[in-house]
């Protein structure tokens, strides 16, 4: 009892020290038993866990424990299952196990929720059927605008004279896009894979690496880099991909292509491509037909106007792509061969009008309804020429003092 007495008054006083005579001294090297460790007193509220069953909550049971006790009630594990499959708990759940295999369970029920819920497919018939059933009408109208010099042409599309389609144009706001050009190369950065280009309308116009034709550049199977294609002082022939917009210049690329009413002609392509919103027995109809009009050396994708085309319709459009193709080639050579070093258009893509003529009146139209009279005679020159089948829908609109 002497030397309990002392030990513990000295492992109280937090003392590490050997009481050996009733007297502590420093632990050294030799004592073997280690110190105990001393205990940790915890400050604050005190906590205390409880786990109750579902009707034993009652109210003596919280008026006697002492103040500043917090009781985390735990249900079952099947009620707590139930709860957040059903989506009815607020509160972060948690999982057991891995949180990547408990997300994919977690896609897979969405999947299925999905699956209960697919909308039907509509088949071919019925899809032709509800197109057919709706009254579709074209409407274009020439004005002279109220705020300056100009005239503005608007063409709307109607379904059931509902409009659900509009398109506006002026004279000031004629596009670049699609237009080709015979361009000088002015300055090239190897740091940001691009190239500025006079095309001769004002600001230069840049060229991204990525819209390099690398083919006809002569690097297909060499390091792609746009300092080794191009260089200052070149003359290179490039295609509007995107307008100006404030002080960046046009987006310039030199893979051209040339949208006809059917399709869209690729001189240096390869491939043929279909659009996918034509059902899959139209799709095989059209690859069989393409295999025997298009050129070894070019290449087409089909657009969703195709739809119904004959052999001769795509044929025509075809031929006269290719013959714009030979125009603009022939016009560069000349323009290399002056070796002037100055920029030139050599193809510019229609107005807004017939690109909307051209992109969506076809056989699902009743009626094309035309004000103006510049507008008049740019569509049935164009229709004419490109589909004279359709000639017999366009409508011309006398303006009595009643808009169209």
């Amino acid at each position: 009892e002497r030397r309990t007495a002392p030990a513990a008054a000295a492992r109280r006083a937090g003392g590490g020290g050997v009481v050996r005579g009733g007297r502590a001294r420093p632990r050294g090297r030799g004592d073997e038993r280690p110190a105990a460790a001393a205990p940790r007193r915890r400050r604050g509220r005190r906590r205390r866990r409880c786990r109750r069953r579902r009707n034993d909550v009652t109210s003596d049971d919280t008026q006697n424990d002492p103040p500043n006790t917090v009781v985390h009630e735990r249900g079952t594990t099947r009620r707590r299952r139930n709860s957040s499959a059903n989506g009815s708990s607020d509160e972060v759940q948690g999982i057991s196990g891995s949180t990547r295999l408990e997300a994919k369970r977690q896609r897979r029920r969405e999947g299925r929720d999905n699956a209960r819920h697919h909308i039907p497919v509509l088949s071919e018939a019925e899809f032709l059927a509800r197109r057919e059933s709706v009254e579709r009408t074209m409407v274009v109208r020439e004005k002279e605008r109220s705020d300056h010099p100009g005239i503005t042409t608007q063409v709307g599309v109607l379904e059931d004279n509902i409009l659900v389609e509009h398109f506006v144009t002026s004279d000031s706001q004629a596009s670049m896009v699609g237009n080709i050009y015979l361009g000088r190369v002015q300055n090239v950065l190897p740091s940001m894979e691009a190239a500025f280009i006079d095309i001769g309308r004002g600001r230069n116009a840049v060229l991204y690496a990525g819209e390099v034709n690398w083919a006809a550049a002569g690097l297909g199977g060499k390091s792609r880099k746009i300092e080794l294609a191009l260089s200052p002082g070149d003359m290179v022939l490039v295609q509007v991909s995107k307008d100006p917009i404030a002080h960046k210049g046009a987006r310039l690329t030199t893979q051209i292509s040339m949208a006809g009413r059917y399709l869209v002609y690729v001189p240096d392509g390869g491939s043929t491509g279909i659009s996918r919103k034509l059902p899959d027995t139209e799709r095989k109809r059209l690859k069989g037909i393409l295999r025997n009009i298009v050129p070894g050396d070019a290449g087409v994708i089909i657009r969703t106007a195709a739809e119904g085309a004959s052999e001769e319709d795509l044929k025509r459009d075809i031929d006269m792509l290719h013959n714009q193709w030979l125009e603009v080639q022939q016009a560069a050579e000349e323009a290399q061969q002056k070796a002037d070093g100055k920029a030139r258009t050599l193809h510019e893509e229609p107005t807004l009008l017939v690109k909307v003529v051209r992109d969506l009146f076809n056989d699902d139209f009743t009626k094309l309804v035309v004000e103006g009279e510049r507008a008049w005679s740019t569509i049935t020159e164009y229709v004419q020429k490109v589909a004279p089948q359709l000639q017999d829908r366009l409508e011309q609109w006398e303006n009595t003092g009643v808009d169209v």
